[in-house]
């Protein structure tokens, strides 16, 4: 055998005894994973959105050497996604409507080939799966900028009302994306619902529904927004209904429905009647954070 087939031989014996070692630590990650489950009997939901972009983000912080930002983040979120169905049943609905397929790319790109996708006609009926328990989260369309006139009621409406442990918005879709390639059509970009509260992480945005009078502009909606004390991060879609108006709006920070800064804005002053917030999510990472 020459040098180089023999340094050639040596190499792949040592790239073995990695993928064994990977495929150990992976298997003791499961058990540990099944650990935590036992450890959370009764909890109706085992999906943590928040706890996943910690573990990405810390990874990512970490990481060095050629291997590619966004593959290690892809092969994360594979392990994941198949983890969080070995806590308990987990299926994802879907709003995919006619023979649209983005949506169903968008949910199996974030979890994983495992997760059970289930493809709804309309944003409504993947919010009622997930109030109903047909279905462990959902993910719905996000069109920032979009309005509707006196026509059907969005989705993210309905997520203001309701008893027990209605939906809720946990995480933005994509966490993680390339930079755009020029001359391409705008990726799309959509929420997780699922009925738990959006956990804290360090980096958040909270998704808020405020309630106004007609004729209210987005400098306006901005002005009062941060003379409350909240620092406005987008105006996502406005939703008019005779002379109500609803505004999906994003502002900075993890933000809870006990923050007395709400308070403060609904005044008889202030054109804001009333302020639903119906959850938020870890911010995703910039394209160039992946480069």
């Amino acid at each position: 055998m020459s040098q180089d087939n023999a340094t050639l031989e040596k190499l792949r014996r040592e790239i073995d005894r990695i993928d064994d070692s990977i495929h150990d630590l992976l298997i003791e990650r499961s058990a540990l994973v099944e650990r935590v489950a036992a450890a959370k009997v009764g909890d109706r939901v085992t999906l943590r959105p928040g706890r996943e972009a910690q573990i990405l983000r810390r990874l990512l912080s970490r990481h060095k050497g050629r291997f590619p930002k966004m593959a290690m983040i892809r092969i994360w979120r594979e392990i994941m996604g198949a983890l969080v169905g070995l806590q308990g049943p987990f299926s994802v609905a879907v709003h995919a409507p006619g023979r649209s397929t983005s949506s169903l790319e968008l949910a199996r790109n974030h979890f994983g080939v495992v997760a059970p996708l289930h493809a709804y006609r309309s944003a409504g009926q993947v919010v009622r799966a997930v109030a109903d328990g047909h279905a462990a989260a959902g993910v719905v369309p996000l069109t920032p900028g979009t309005e509707a006139a006196d026509e059907a009621e969005p989705w993210w409406a309905s997520l203001t009302v309701g008893s027990g442990e209605p939906p809720r918005v946990v995480a933005r879709l994509p966490f993680a994306a390339a930079l755009p390639v020029k001359g391409s059509s705008e990726p799309p970009q959509a929420l997780v619902i699922t009925c738990r509260d959006h956990d804290e992480t360090g980096d958040d945005r909270t998704v808020m529904v405020l309630e106004t009078g007609p004729d209210v502009s987005r400098d306006r909606l901005r002005a009062v927004l941060a003379a409350g004390g909240l620092e406005p991060a987008g105006l996502l879609a406005i939703y008019r209904h005779g002379g109500v108006w609803l505004h999906l709006v994003e502002v900075l920070g993890h933000v809870t429905a006990s923050d007395p800064r709400l308070t403060t804005l609904v005044a008889p002053k202030d054109p804001v009647s009333h302020i639903s917030v119906i959850g938020g999510y870890a911010t995703p990472f910039a394209p160039e954070a992946l480069l």
